[in-house]
């Protein structure tokens, strides 16, 4: 997760995290599965390369792309987090580095061919879009991939005061073309606690970088 979040989600989620202990199928949006946007970038590109997780949460899926062959790092805010992910790591028998700390001041020796953010970028609320794409540019280069995992609007009435913002596939292709191509997407339904439910819109978008 990120800096930009505000101080009553960063509580929020550091509850949900002390309350899990150490468990990462006791947060409420744990997936086991990755989605198939996800597996479809990693196949296409073979297992290999380097993969930054953002917001790797309790690492479900920074484990699964180093399952899949893929150098991976995965960055985190909450400490709590990291120290879950760290214990999966163990626990699946792979190597995965890990940083704890705000993403905006992040910066890896060398580019990443894919970066994978599944909820950091939609809870962002009032924080600064372009700082986060500069650093999407900054960890990418030609020919990278970038999955994201945000939340869409189901109508234009699909709004909540807090939790993740919801944006519109155009309102996501705004932030990031023309440097990068939107390739797919990927829509699931799925039902969400209040108040942030009852029904949320997940979207799954897979961009390439263009140059």
């Amino acid at each position: 997760m990120l800096s930009g979040m505000p101080s009553m989600i960063k509580l929020v989620m550091q509850k949900f995290y002390r309350k899990a202990e150490g468990h990462p199928e006791r947060l409420p949006w744990h997936q086991e599965n990755p989605p198939r946007i996800l597996t479809s970038a990693v196949s296409e590109r073979g297992g290999q390369g380097r993969a930054l997780d953002v917001g790797c949460g309790a690492g479900v899926f920074s484990v699964w792309l180093a399952e899949q062959g893929l150098d991976v790092t995965g960055i985190d805010l909450f400490p709590e987090a990291t120290q879950m992910a760290r214990a999966r790591a163990e626990k699946h028998g792979v190597a995965i580095e890990l940083v704890t700390g705000d993403l905006f001041s992040y910066a890896p020796e060398r580019p990443f061919d894919l970066v994978f953010d599944s909820g950091c970028l939609h809870s962002l609320v009032g924080g600064d879009v372009d700082s986060y794409k500069r650093q999407l540019l900054r960890w990418t280069k030609t020919g990278s991939d970038y999955v994201l995992g945000h939340w869409g609007k189901r109508s234009w009435a699909d709004w909540r005061p807090i939790g993740p913002k919801r944006r519109t596939e155009a309102a996501v292709r705004k932030i990031f073309e023309p440097d990068l191509k939107l390739l797919d997407v990927e829509v699931t339904d799925f039902a969400a606690p209040m108040p942030f439910g009852p029904v949320v819109r997940g979207v799954g978008y897979w961009f390439r970088r263009e140059a």
